[in-house]
């Protein structure tokens, strides 16, 4: 009842409307898009910061890039290779392909993790492009963040309540809407939009000592909603206007970590997006599971939104490799539409 009662104190503090992700993660997207309750690398200071305290030894990762694209724009990043979210270079690419949607994005995340804090630094960047039928126009989502992240977790009563708190200092850049290169450069430096913000995560998990570990966890992104007011950046974005704010979230899951050997183990999740904020459940619904065989090898599926995913990952000392196949939502409630998406991933880190 004590579990339950600090829950519910969380809750009671908490306002809510529908927040875009900051990060995705491959072996998040690889089980169905669920993460904060079973996060157990140096993501987790992007994901949930409670998920340092996962952590078995420290981590330094060097390098983990990470892209992901859709399938319609596979033969296209390809082609573009080094040059894939380069606006101008789309657009050449995208011109005998009207209505074609181009989906890339491209990060890295070196940091240092340790069992229960840690910092790192984010560079990403995410292009949606679609050449506009019949005419020479460009619809163009672009968003670029450059992010300064740390979190802290401190566990209480031998790990069964644990509190995290992470915070993040981003400068993004940011564009949405139509673009004329017959009256505009295609550099996104001269349109999109470059503000500073500062935003914060807090977190709670609840776990039950028994067999299987049941575990209840509640996370707070964007806490006071995240607002890029506090500077011009330090990019030369020519763009005035702030990016849009990001809103507050609470999201809830639930996990069971079961051992079925010294060298099997599992990992079930079920996770719910903003549960403050109504909304089609399907689409706020995520289902994730893991097989771990002796740390090396870890099959992944789950359930994102409605569409199914999947995913593996090879494991060694110093060296990771992970893929995921994940269907994602982009349409709307009314009118839904599946974007089937590849990502890949490589780590170096001791």
């Amino acid at each position: 009842m004590k579990h339950m009662g600090l829950g519910l104190l969380l809750f009671s503090f908490l306002s809510s409307a529908q927040a875009a992700d900051f990060y995705q993660g491959i072996r998040q997207m690889s089980m169905g898009g669920a993460a904060i309750a079973v996060v157990n690398d140096e993501t987790a200071l992007l994901l949930n910061p409670i998920g340092l305290s996962r952590l078995r030894v420290p981590y330094v990762t060097i390098i983990d890039p990470e892209v992901t694209t859709n399938e319609g724009s596979v033969s296209t990043v390809q082609d573009l290779m080094l040059d894939a979210v380069d606006v101008e270079e789309i657009y050449g690419e995208l011109e005998n392909k009207p209505s074609d949607r181009y989906f890339f994005r491209g990060q890295i995340f070196p940091s240092y993790a340790d069992r229960n804090y840690g910092v790192g630094f984010l560079l990403k960047n995410e292009i949606t492009a679609t050449r506009v039928a019949a005419s020479t126009d460009l619809d163009l989502e672009y968003i670029s963040d450059q992010a300064l992240v740390a979190g802290y977790n401190y566990s209480f009563f031998g790990g069964q309540i644990k509190v995290a708190a992470g915070g993040r200092l981003i400068d993004r850049a940011a564009y949405d809407g139509i673009v004329d290169p017959t009256t505009q450069t295609l550099d996104p430096k001269n349109f999109a939009n470059e503000g500073l913000g500062v935003a914060g995560d807090v977190g709670v998990s609840l776990t039950s000592p028994t067999v299987w570990l049941p575990t209840l966890t509640i996370l707070a992104k964007d806490v006071g909603d995240t607002s890029f007011t506090l500077g011009d950046g330090y990019r030369s974005y020519q763009h005035g206007t702030a990016p849009d704010k990001v809103p507050m979230a609470v999201d809830v899951a639930v996990a069971l970590f079961p051992i079925w050997s010294n060298s099997k183990r599992g990992t079930f999740t079920v996770e719910y997006d903003d549960v403050l904020e109504d909304g089609d459940t399907e689409r706020k619904l995520h289902a994730g599971l893991e097989i771990n065989l002796a740390d090396r090898l870890f099959l992944r599926g789950g359930w994102n939104k409605g569409y199914f995913t999947t995913g593996l990952e090879w494991a060694g000392p110093f060296f990771q490799i992970q893929f995921a196949y994940y269907g994602e939502e982009i349409g709307t409630d009314a009118a839904p539409v599946q974007d089937n998406r590849w990502a890949l991933k490589a780590v170096l880190r001791f």
